[in-house]
């Protein structure tokens, strides 16, 4: 056997590896639930809320233009990979020995301390996602990475299942006492992530060659990025896209918070939609990994901006027509189960569809940096849970809180359709 074969089989199994010990470690802190679970039980300042549901898009986008920088023009990556990685995903071990200590006696240090995690975790994991993608192009093929990505998503939310079972356990009113009960979750988000970095080591890389090497330095990095984001239609259609998709977070990071409000739920539901988030991801990874062989990454995020516009109007209907959450609670609270499940299947799509197409159609030596414009410009739209969180405050003291939220609900249903109608007019890949 090849030294080629080998490399390319140890290369599929590190990937899926790091991906499924990753994927089962944030199921343990979903941002639009556990965080903001735990934020919500510190504060009710929706503002602050609002803060916590997007610290980990707004840190964790734009240092990928950084990453994209860094790696320019550099023959090995991996360094570029594993640090970030080591720095990020041991930074909720912090929280946890936080919790466990201090017991979040002074809840708005305690806060902020959430804030500054999650904000190390996603920049290390969003720099080192830039090296983690390029040198998956180089290793493998697109239908390989394809198989290794669903693979390893695949088995990640079977893992997260598992994790959506214990957040459900530890944070009913049966279970630990707070804050211990998410010192725990924490802590076994940490368990996962060390040996996913462990996963990560063992990837066996493919240096640029000479010659790609010597085409790229004799191209600066800013002079590429400016012809590509002023000239290539391809990336401009591809970030609009992006940017009124992500608009849906401005309704995602108040999910969870309007129907708890609504209907008076406690924490031990957060469980439940960790499990629909999860069982949705996993409909997501095996449709998408389907769909991603046949029609290709442009298939993908053509079915996931299809789901994505479903959720919003789901919460808009039962947000604008309060009869329902009054004579049939079971009902509103399924049809908030149903738009978690969907958009765990639009965040699994998302690596394979949004994440996947510049893969696909970048030229080789410039994939960093086409994967890193694509994230960051479209992470502008990590701003807009910290102004539904504004939004829900003024509407609400103005009119009503069921009005507020079917105001931020309607708007981010009016983006994702714009968002459907722009990723239909890009360009079809042709895939080996």
């Amino acid at each position: 056997m090849s030294h080629m074969v080998v490399d390319a089989r140890r290369n599929i199994v590190a990937y899926a590896a790091d991906l499924a010990l990753g994927m089962a470690g944030f199921s343990f802190i979903p941002a639009a639930i556990v965080l903001v679970g735990l934020a919500d039980r510190l504060t009710d300042n929706k503002a602050l809320l609002g803060i916590v549901a997007m610290t980990g898009s707004v840190a964790g986008f734009p240092s990928q233009i950084v990453a994209a920088r860094a790696v320019h023009g550099k023959k090995r990556q991996k360094p570029y990979m594993v640090i970030p990685s080591l720095i990020g995903r041991n930074s909720f071990l912090l929280m946890a020995i936080w919790l466990f200590v201090t017991q979040a006696s002074d809840p708005v240090l305690t806060l902020w301390l959430l804030v500054g995690c999650i904000a190390v975790l996603f920049i290390g994991n969003s720099f080192a996602g830039v090296a983690w993608f390029d040198i998956l192009g180089r290793v493998l093929s697109p239908r390989a990475r394809g198989r290794s990505i669903a693979t390893g998503s695949f088995i990640g939310l079977i893992a997260g299942i598992g994790s959506g079972l214990i957040v459900q356990r530890v944070l009913s009113p049966t279970g630990l006492g707070f804050p211990t009960n998410y010192a725990i979750i924490f802590l076994c988000a940490w368990a996962c992530f060390l040996p996913s970095v462990i996963a990560l080591i063992s990837i066996k890389e493919t240096p640029m060659s000479a010659t790609e090497h010597s085409q790229t330095m004799k191209s600066p990095f800013l002079h590429d990025l400016m012809v590509a984001v002023r000239k290539d239609r391809m990336m401009q259609r591809l970030i609009l896209a992006r940017v009124f998709t992500g608009m849906e977070t401005l309704a995602a990071a108040f999910y969870v918070v309007y129907i708890r409000e609504r209907l008076g739920l406690n924490d031990g539901v957060l469980g439940v939609f960790s499990i629909a988030s999860v069982g949705g991801g996993l409909i997501g990874t095996l449709f998408s990994g389907w769909l991603n062989g046949r029609r290709g990454s442009r298939g993908v995020i053509r079915f996931a901006v299809v789901l994505q516009v479903i959720a919003p109007m789901l919460a808009l209907i039962v947000a604008a027509i309060p009869v329902i959450s009054t004579a049939a609670p079971e009902v509103a609270l399924a049809f908030f189960v149903v738009i978690i499940g969907i958009n765990g299947a639009v965040a699994q799509a998302s690596m394979l569809g949004f994440q996947g197409y510049p893969l696909d159609v970048a030229p080789e030596r410039q994939r960093a940096m086409y994967l890193g414009v694509v994230n960051s410009i479209s992470g502008i739209v990590t701003l807009t849970p910290l102004l539904g969180g504004i939004l829900l405050e003024e509407l609400t003291h103005a009119v009503s809180s069921g009005f507020a939220y079917s105001v931020i609900f309607a708007i981010a249903a009016m983006s994702v359709l714009t968002g459907l109608a722009v990723s239909f007019r890009l360009p079809k890949v042709q895939r080996s």
